[in-house]
């Protein structure tokens, strides 16, 4: 993962770089992706990181973790089902619960958990993860 310095500005599509499935062909794969960040005044970002959807195996040093919950999920199994993927994840900076289109469950790094509600359901909730991703290294990047 790679952050550069600058101010935030635009973010870009996130690309899959690059795929290599995960051991067995009923597993997901874990993509590489590349995410560019273009500031205001020209200034570019590039953020590589790897990404899961889940189930799948072998990924527990994936830096962006999505999942999916059927139907609607209560508050304490979000929260449950967050913990769980915290603890075989560890080194994952975002994670997502999907619970439909509009609403996921949310964490950046070892910040507690929040809902995200989207208006605009264009991007996929991957590629939602990955532009988090790519902001949040770019916050924390040294300037």
């Amino acid at each position: 993962m790679t952050g550069s310095a600058g101010c935030p500005g635009q973010a870009g599509d996130a690309k899959e770089a690059g795929r290599r499935q995960v051991a067995g062909s009923t597993r997901r794969e874990v993509l590489s992706v590349t995410v560019l960040i273009r500031s205001n005044d020209g200034r570019v970002a590039v953020d590589e990181h790897t990404r899961t959807e889940l189930p799948g195996g072998g990924v527990a040093l994936a830096d962006v973790v999505i999942s999916a919950e059927e139907g609607v999920p209560s508050w304490e199994r979000l929260v449950d089902r967050d913990r769980e993927l915290a603890s075989a994840h560890p080194g994952a900076l975002v994670t997502v619960i999907a619970c439909g289109p509009d609403l996921a469950l949310v964490r950046l790094g070892s910040s507690a958990p929040g809902m995200a509600r989207r208006t605009n359901t264009a991007a996929l909730w991957p590629v939602y993860a990955s532009i988090l991703h790519a902001l949040t290294v770019w916050e924390v990047a040294p300037r």
